[in-house]
């Protein structure tokens, strides 16, 4: 139970970091963003950040995958400089990769417990009889 809080944690902080970094006014000049664009991509990174903290790693990749189309949209009409959009798809790479890895994967469960696989049948059509 508390190795799955520290995933979600985890999770929930790289998007909050992707938030802070990429869209921050904190870039070189030149590496501009328009504010219409900042808002929709930190609306975006929101619903990323709340679907992670909840554990909800299913529902935090289809919003960063909003969110990369929001940054691809932004990019093709100029709103996002191309500088930025290199360094935000960038921390969504590392949030891509921090959600996978905390994502649950299912555990294998056998067919029929308790009762062994006789295997293949020796011999043709007719001749499983001794």
């Amino acid at each position: 139970m508390r190795l799955e809080w520290r995933a979600r944690a985890i999770a929930a902080g790289a998007a909050l970091l992707l938030l802070a970094g990429a869209l921050s006014g904190c870039a070189p000049s030149g590496q501009q963003i328009d504010a219409g664009a900042a808002e929709r991509l930190q609306a975006s990174v929101l619903a990323v950040t709340v679907a992670a903290a909840a554990g909800d790693f299913s529902e935090a990749i289809a919003a960063l995958d909003a969110l990369e189309e929001e940054l691809t949209e932004g990019t093709a009409s100029g709103a996002i400089d191309p500088g930025r959009s290199a360094r935000i798809q960038a921390s969504i790479d590392l949030v891509r990769a921090d959600l996978t890895a905390a994502e649950p994967q299912p555990s294998p469960t056998p067919d029929k417990p308790g009762k062994p696989d006789p295997g293949p049948k020796k011999g043709g059509p007719g001749k499983d009889k001794p």
